[in-house]
């Protein structure tokens, strides 16, 4: 009796500790992780199609079709290719025995394709050029789709009037203001604060002068020009701030009032717009946070009601009983976010000349940009598994630059690259003769082993990123509690 009782015992513990587990949201997140990697593979997969349709149409031999590097999971031969999935997602290859040797990174051959005849420089250009074209035109496809569906929208984004001013950073020490109105940055207009090549932040983020030029509207009274030296941010990996890049200018609109709070119970109520702090226009709700780290005992706040009256209130920060620092005691109102239908040959255009100013940045010496702020599979597959959990629609406004990315980069002349083919064919066209197999063997190899040395340090870098967001602590989901009564 005594061992039917132990198994009896065992059994509600099984029971119990598979009843605890939280079922739906680990199969939600397994889903999530194999869509995403579904949808990697076919950025890959349209990509590479591209190249396997252009050398059938050429009449080249196509002897392997492959998504991923390493060694082989799944292989299968129809009509005459051999069809395969690799171990490491990192790419694809189709392998073209008549195209220039890439063996390094492809595998050897299977068969002997010594006796083929070469494949002229006409048909290798065709070749190389349609995987990009395919995959412009996958990006194309996304595009439209964004624009019938359309994209959730920080509608924060489209102003360019500095909300917040950090005190000690390069802006305040320039005597750049909360209100400011940006009309240019480096002789270059702005027309919304983030989300596009030309916008605040990127120009900002991707300059390549020494030193940033801002003219300045302040108070429709004066144009203000500051040349500012900026600084280069820890907490983003040494890219360079100024200092007013994470606060545009947005209403301090109270979405909450905590109860027992300081602002409970100085009157402010839910729905409240805070417009000035001690007199002066609130440009963005960090004004307000920042004179409570400040250590002010006392906040003069103007305050709009929901019906357009007016009034003063005093406020006295404190601490709650289950947090360190002080505070007023209210959750401001989230970004307003709508749906937006930006044309395809917006979101193209976006994502071409953000891939044109990145590489610029990264090319010339007086810009903070480096290796190490690229992206690897590992950052673009972490960035899809985010995005289809807040909104689909995000996957595929980000596929629209993944694809146009795509696209651009395999064109940079650099050997193992599609670029780099069509060089070695204009060379051969050029000469009217073949380069030695050897030559291209010796140059492609020195490259894949720049090629691996690249995606070794941005993967590096992807999961450094990755761990130092796990192991951020999660902010309490508790709400602060205060010992005083409400009025």
């Amino acid at each position: 009796m005594g061992k039917k009782r132990s198994q009896g015992k065992t059994g509600k513990t099984e029971m119990s500790f598979l009843g605890g587990l939280p079922w739906e949201e680990i199969v939600t997140v397994a889903g999530t992780i194999v869509l995403a990697l579904f949808l990697f593979g076919l950025t890959v997969a349209a990509h590479e199609f591209g190249h396997f349709w252009a050398a059938r149409k050429a009449g080249l031999v196509v002897e392997r079709f492959a998504i991923g590097f390493g060694p082989k999971i799944y292989g299968k031969v129809v009509d005459g290719v051999e069809w395969q999935v690799n171990l490491l997602p990192l790419g694809g290859f189709v392998q073209l025995p008549q195209m220039s040797p890439a063996e390094e990174l492809e595998g050897k051959s299977s068969g002997d394709f010594r006796e083929l005849p070469p494949a002229s420089p006409g048909a290798k250009i065709f070749t190389a050029l349609a995987g990009p074209v395919a995959s412009l035109g996958l990006g194309v496809v996304c595009a439209v789709a964004v624009w019938i569906f359309g994209v959730p929208t920080n509608m924060t984004y489209r102003t360019t009037t500095i909300g917040w001013v950090e005190p000690g950073t390069p802006a305040a020490e320039a005597g750049i203001l909360p209100g400011d109105v940006i009309l240019a940055i480096d002789q270059n207009r702005p027309e919304r604060w983030a989300g596009r090549p030309g916008a605040v932040v990127e120009s900002i983020l991707l300059g390549t002068d020494r030193e940033i030029l801002l003219e300045l509207d302040r108070d429709g009274k004066e144009i203000v020009t500051a040349r500012v030296l900026p600084e280069r941010d820890a907490e983003m990996e040494g890219l360079r701030r100024l200092g007013f890049e994470m606060y545009p200018a947005q209403v301090a609109w109270v979405d909450q009032v905590i109860p027992g709070g300081p602002a409970e119970r100085g009157g402010i109520r839910k729905g409240d717009a805070m417009i000035t702090l001690d007199g002066k226009k609130i440009w963005n709700p960090a004004a307000v946070k920042a004179a409570v780290e400040a250590g002010q005992d006392t906040l003069v706040l103007g305050i709009r009601r929901p019906s357009g009256e007016e009034v003063e209130l005093k406020i006295r920060p404190e601490k709650a009983t289950n947090r360190k620092d002080k505070m007023i005691g209210v959750i401001w109102k989230m970004a307003e976010v709508q749906i937006t239908h930006p044309t395809p040959q917006e979101q193209v255009g976006s994502a071409a000349g953000l891939v044109w100013r990145t590489l610029r940045a990264l090319v010339t010496p007086a810009s903070s940009v480096g290796l190490q702020h690229l992206s690897g599979p590992l950052g673009i597959f972490e960035r899809l598994v985010s995005l289809l959990r807040t909104d689909p629609r995000l996957v595929l406004y980000f596929s629209v630059i993944l694809n146009v990315n795509l696209a651009v980069l395999n064109l940079l002349p650099i050997p193992v690259l599609d670029g780099g083919h069509i060089v070695f064919s204009l060379v051969e066209a050029i000469r009217r003769r073949q380069m030695e197999a050897k030559t291209i063997v010796r140059i492609q190899t020195c490259f894949v082993v720049l090629l691996a040395g690249f995606f070794l340090l941005v993967t590096y870098h992807d999961s450094m990123r990755l761990k130092k967001r796990m192991e951020k602590p999660a902010e309490s989901a508790e709400m602060p509690v205060f010992q005083g009564k409400a009025k």
